[in-house]
């Protein structure tokens, strides 16, 4: 079942957090600061409910917390196509956060408590479901966009959500383990996991930049319809997700460290750079090629977090590493959407991918002293 709900969170975000901008823009009129800010303050509360979100699935059952956060992700769908001022929608649209980071969150602490053995295999069914998810989000999204419109698809996928409450009866039921504040912060501060953290967060300022600006460029550069945009990121996703499986199939354990590391990078960055230029099939082939290095990070993230972390402090430790990713996201859209803005939606892509890129020297220094 976790395969299945976290396929079904990622269809929601991809449909919010990749066609959203083009609502935003062209039919609330919204300026690029302020698509900006909306998706800084989508990363702010996630910072805000990360941590206490994880230590809770570490002391009580996550089930709980997962049809909380699904109720409520329900809720602020419908209420985001109702409004249509920035105020209002920042205020739904922060709510619309916090749930679907309960949400995520949740699924991700029930994922790293399961003890089925050979976890990169289940690890990569996980997160190949999690992007087919994306895949699958972003086509639908495109489609009811383009046929439909922004807000019957917000309420298409909000009606979808509630739907699925009554099943998380079948989730797994965690064991609960009291663990004090200290002992998390022992754990995080341990030099191998503040050199993960820090690489991870500036290779995230990149999502920031997709976050703002991916749409608008594949709209106003490539001539894209909104069923169009769907289509070419659902295309990425599935290359994602294929990764994501093949890694946990039959990839994981058999590159050193450094080089899966600068692999990953170099795809990712390369990729993200590539694509800009302004003919479709040449973006979508790069666009690809960034997916593969973004799946391959996908990966390691994981699979890292279960080497690091005690399995009894493991919700709570993974969602501080969730909070270093929200924590790039926050940046980079505060960053790039007026950049986007100002000087080209193509600007922010370029110059997150060469950060990605920069990143090499960074992996290396700290394998090297991890070693």
């Amino acid at each position: 079942m976790l395969p299945f709900y976290i396929s079904v969170y990622s269809a929601v975000i991809a449909c919010i957090y990749f066609l959203l901008p083009l609502y935003l823009k062209g039919s609330l009129h919204f300026t690029g600061t302020q698509i900006g800010v909306l998706y800084a303050v989508l990363s702010l509360n996630a910072i805000l409910v990360s941590f206490p979100v994880g230590v809770i699935g570490d002391r009580y059952p996550a089930r709980i917390l997962t049809r909380v956060g699904l109720a409520a992700t329900a809720a602020s769908l419908w209420g985001l196509a109702l409004v249509g001022s920035f105020w209002p929608f920042l205020a739904v649209f922060l709510a619309f956060g916090l749930s679907s980071q309960l949400f995520r969150l949740s699924l991700d602490t029930l994922l790293f408590k399961e003890d089925h053995g050979d976890a990169p295999r289940r690890l990569g069914h996980y997160n190949a479901m999690r992007m087919g998810g994306m895949m699958v989000g972003a086509l639908l999204g495109g489609a009811a966009y383009y046929w439909l419109d922004f807000t019957a698809t917000l309420k298409l996928f909000s009606v979808g959500l509630l739907l699925l409450i009554a099943p998380t009866v079948k989730l797994p039921l965690t064991r609960g383990v009291r663990t004090t504040l200290f002992e998390y912060g022992r754990d995080f501060l341990a030099p191998p996991v503040l050199f993960f953290a820090t690489w991870l967060f500036l290779f995230t300022l990149h999502w920031g930049a997709e976050a703002t600006s991916l749409s608008l460029f594949l709209e106003h550069n490539l001539g894209l319809s909104p069923l169009g945009v769907g289509t070419y990121m659902a295309g990425e996703f599935g290359v994602v997700a294929l990764t994501a499986y093949l890694y946990g199939r039959f990839w994981a354990g058999r590159l050193k460290p450094l080089t899966f590391l600068a692999l990953a990078l170099i795809f990712s960055g390369a990729g993200h750079i590539m694509m800009t230029y302004p003919v479709l099939p040449w973006s979508f082939a790069w666009r690809a090629v960034h997916g593969f290095g973004d799946g391959l990070i996908l990966m390691e993230t994981y699979t890292t977090i279960t080497r690091l972390f005690h399995v009894d402090r493991i919700g709570g430790n993974a969602s501080l590493i969730s909070l270093t990713t929200t924590l790039g996201v926050f940046a980079g859209s505060l960053i790039f959407g007026p950049l986007g803005a100002a000087y080209g939606y193509q600007v922010p892509l370029i110059i997150s991918g060469a950060i990605s890129l920069a990143l090499l020297p960074l992996a290396y220094a700290g394998l090297k002293e991890s070693a």
